[in-house]
């Protein structure tokens, strides 16, 4: 076998975005892969709610492939 990783397929499907405060503290946020509307195929999670400088904080991330759109069934 060889030591080669980039060939192997990944152990799980979740991708990971960490977020950076700018007093340093990460959240890191899970994401699941999604299918959008348009037919683009990538990543997506809406954010928990965390409290940062007795401010609650939410969202979502939304990350995809570039180039040209999937097709819409």
């Amino acid at each position: 076998m060889s030591a080669d990783n980039s060939s192997q397929k990944p152990k799980s499907n979740i991708a990971y975005a960490t977020i950076r405060m700018p007093d340093g503290k990460e959240h890191e946020i899970p994401l699941a892969p999604k299918t959008f509307s348009s037919g683009r195929e990538g990543y997506y999670s809406q954010v928990p709610s965390f409290v940062y400088e007795n401010e609650v904080y939410g969202g979502q991330i939304q990350i995809w492939k570039k180039g040209e759109k999937g097709q819409k069934s």
